[in-house]
């Protein structure tokens, strides 16, 4: 029973990855405009989110520690992850255009936000590798 529900948890999670990206598809203004209600005059949208988020992560690792998991696999997937969301960010470098930076008050987060959201396809070489390893992994699960 732990085994099935940690497959569907992990299977969804592997699926929704893949589906954040659709996202990306909408065009600008529309994102804009989502991304301006979210923050309005705030530096931060997520705070909330962010501890739930990471009280899910802690949960799903001691899920996946407790149903036993093979130590090498799941640090070089913890190092490949870290790695392509430091490789990814690192691609928004260049400056955002006035038109398209982030509105007052700003942070580094909120800036981040407003950068990715004027060319969220600049770390394709990340988004190609983290979906072609998630697609990988639902086939193996398969």
């Amino acid at each position: 029973m732990l085994n099935t529900v940690t497959s569907i948890v992990v299977a969804v999670l592997g699926i929704h990855i893949v589906d954040k990206f659709a996202f990306f598809a909408l065009p600008y203004r529309r994102r804009r405009a989502m991304l301006d209600k979210q923050y309005g005059d705030k530096p931060s949208a997520t705070t909330v989110s962010d501890w739930v988020l990471m009280a899910f992560t802690v949960a799903l690792a001691a899920l996946l520690l407790w149903r036993g998991v093979q130590a090498a696999s799941f640090l070089g997937g913890l190092w490949i992850g870290a790695t392509l969301i430091q490789l990814y960010f690192h691609r928004f470098h260049r400056p955002v255009a006035p038109d398209r930076a982030a509105p007052p008050q700003t942070s580094p987060l909120k800036e981040m936000s407003y950068a990715i959201q004027d060319a969220p396809w600049r770390p394709w070489p990340q988004l190609l590798t983290l979906t072609v390893l998630v697609v990988f992994g639902l086939v193996l699960m398969w």
